[in-house]
């Protein structure tokens, strides 16, 4: 049997919901059928009981898996109708909604609500459609530990496991998706201007220039007559600029750039397909090449998850400043293993009374080029995603028998193993960075990529995307020591509590919790005895800290709740969080999973004795 679509959205609606607005009743499944008279079918564990008094009506969620750290299997929901007794099976679409239809039953007919109900039936046509290939393509998928670095980003069909539209791709057409998405193997070239080279501005910590990479690239496969042309134009004083195929055609419609292309100055010129063919990563606007040395991250006309994915002018100097200011740590030096795909150069257009133009590019680290580009390696988005198949194993637990069957050992011991080198590369860096230098890292699933031996076995991680990077506030004075242009950047130093938080969040709820989870449901390692694991880890870690990493174990070893980012709120909220000021007003408080593990295990105890 088949993950479908259903499925999948239901299963990430459902946990924000019970994450971020009511975490609803437990009920074992035989006291439930009782006590309401609805009986759950073979593997059933649980039984959520949701009140809606807003719809009059209350939900049953049959849950085939509780996990500890948040990421439930949904099997299906009931309703009953307040005044009846009859319980109805709901549909997918139908019970969620439901739920949106009680969220927003305070503020009936509001904007935000019609834009919800958009994304979520967008987000599941998209999902069924990736799905669906995927099907067609059935046995095709490489087993994990062959895949390359482009094959696992395009791997991921089902998305964010803590997102309620996590396929949404607003302002992309249908036709658009089999050639600009990684799910769907897209591949083209990019588009490029020629704009004077008074008009564009630029950084670089490399030998080059931006404009010189970008010409470079902008030749590449050119014959020479083609070459000759752009050496023309750049000893004419013009400068190349990339831009996504998506974005350039959404350039073309806006009128300053319709005026600069009109105008007699010619001081833009549009010059159409140029350079390699690329291949979208699993962010759709970074893309990649084997043959270059860097990927390009670029904007698009797009909404992906919570926001319109656009390189923000005021952003382009954190990108490289903090790439130096990561190269000055020697943080690769301090942490072996553990690598930093720095974004070291950006290109863009500066045009008066304007932000940002739209031609706005970040260069980018590829070390996955030439013959390391089929080196195996695995965002951990790639690694936790459900398996396509329930009959299947997911890519993570694919990879610890791959290693189990190498090195001739137990399963149990292969995952210990695994789990073990996997921190070592892939957690414990990201908590010494910060407590060493006060640079926090947004280290959640699809930032970090983890390379693997032959066996299987986690040896090596890359973090990506400096544009997330945040700075404590009381680290300002030594940073801008070793980097003092970082002084001129107005928003990436912030108060220590505000990166504590948003550390806490992407590195622990949003990754290590997602492996957690999937050690647990693939019969790898039960979660509470992961989290007493985790538990041990923090401990020892604790005693070589004495900054800011050492206040955020405190806090996780101590705190009964702790703040986490509410994506279904945002949504609600419709809220672009890259345009929030204050991005901690779409946090809110959820229980610790390392504070609540004893207690989750007693209850559970218990409900078995009564069931009995």
């Amino acid at each position: 049997m088949h993950l479908t679509a259903a499925d999948a959205s239901l299963q990430a609606f459902c946990n924000c919901y019970l994450r971020e607005v009511d975490e609803g009743l437990w009920h074992v499944p035989a006291l439930f059928a009782v006590r309401f008279d609805l009986a759950a079918g073979a593997g059933i564990r649980d039984v959520v009981e949701l009140s809606l008094p807003r719809c009059g009506a209350t939900l049953a969620i049959f849950v085939r898996y509780r996990s500890l750290v948040g990421r439930h299997s949904i099997a299906e929901v009931h309703e009953r109708l307040a005044g009846s007794s009859v319980w109805r099976k709901l549909d997918a679409l139908t019970a969620q909604l439901r739920l949106i239809d009680e969220i927003y039953a305070k503020h009936p007919g509001g904007p935000q609500r019609l834009e919800l109900l958009s994304r979520v039936v967008e987000s599941h046509q998209v999902m069924e459609r990736y799905l669906a290939l995927r099907r067609d393509r059935n046995g095709m998928e490489k087993p994990p530990h062959e895949m390359s670095f482009i094959e696992s980003e395009q791997a991921v069909v089902t998305g964010h496991w803590l997102h309620p539209t996590p396929k949404s791709r607003q302002g992309m057409h249908a036709w658009q998706h089999p050639v600009y998405t990684p799910e769907l193997n897209g591949r083209f070239r990019l588009q490029f201007f020629a704009a004077r080279h008074e008009m564009v501005i630029q950084e670089s910590l490399l030998d080059s220039s931006a404009e010189t990479l970008a010409f470079e690239m902008a030749c590449h496969g050119l014959d020479e007559k083609g070459r000759r042309r752009l050496a023309d134009l750049a000893a004419s004083g013009y400068s190349l600029l990339p831009v996504h195929p998506l974005q350039a055609h959404w350039l073309h419609h806006q009128p300053h750039v319709r005026d600069l292309l009109a105008a007699e100055s010619e001081s833009l010129i549009a010059l159409g397909e140029l350079g390699p063919h690329f291949t979208p990563t699993s962010s759709v606007r970074t893309v990649y090449s084997e043959e270059l040395d860097w990927m390009l991250k670029l904007s698009i006309p797009v909404k992906l998850t919570n926001s319109l994915r656009l390189n923000l002018k005021s952003e382009l100097g954190d990108s490289v400043w903090i790439s130096k200011l990561l190269l000055e740590c020697r943080v690769e030096d301090e942490f072996p293993g553990f690598f930093i795909l720095e974004d070291p150069a950006y290109l863009g257009l500066d045009l008066p009374e304007m932000e940002e133009t739209g031609f706005e590019a970040i260069f980018r680290t590829n070390p996955f080029r030439g013959s390391e580009c089929h080196q195996t390696v695995h965002s951990i988005a790639a690694l936790t995603e459900e398996p396509l198949n329930y009959a299947g194993r997911s890519r993570l637990a694919d990879l610890v028998w791959h290693m189990a069957e190498r090195q001739g050992i137990s399963l149990a011991h292969a995952a210990e193993r695994w789990f073990h080198a996997y921190w070592s590369v892939a957690i414990a860096p990201v908590l010494g960075v910060y407590d060493r230098h006060g640079i926090a890292l947004e280290a959640h699933q699809q930032n970090v990529v983890i390379g693997f031996t032959d066996d299987g076995a986690p040896e090596a991680s890359y973090y990506r995307d400096i544009q997330g990077i945040a700075l404590c506030e009381s680290r300002r004075e030594p940073l801008i020591e070793l980097v003092p242009e970082l002084g001129d950047l107005p928003k990436v130093f912030e108060p220590d509590d505000i990166v504590r938080n948003g550390l806490g969040y992407y590195l622990f709820f949003n990754h290590l919790y997602a492996i957690v989870h999937r050690f647990g449901a693939d019969s790898l390692i039960e979660e509470q005895d992961l989290l007493r694991h985790i538990e041990a880890k923090l401990v020892a870690l604790r005693a070589t800290m004495d900054g800011p990493g050492a206040a955020l174990i405190d806090v996780l070893l101590q705190s009964e709740s702790l703040p986490c980012k509410a994506n279904l709120l945002t949504r609600i909220e419709d809220r672009d969080e890259l345009e929030s000021e204050c991005e901690l007003a779409v946090y809110s408080s959820v229980v610790n999973p390392l504070a609540r593990m004893s207690g989750e295990v007693e209850i559970s105890a218990l409900e078995l004795v009564e069931a009995v």
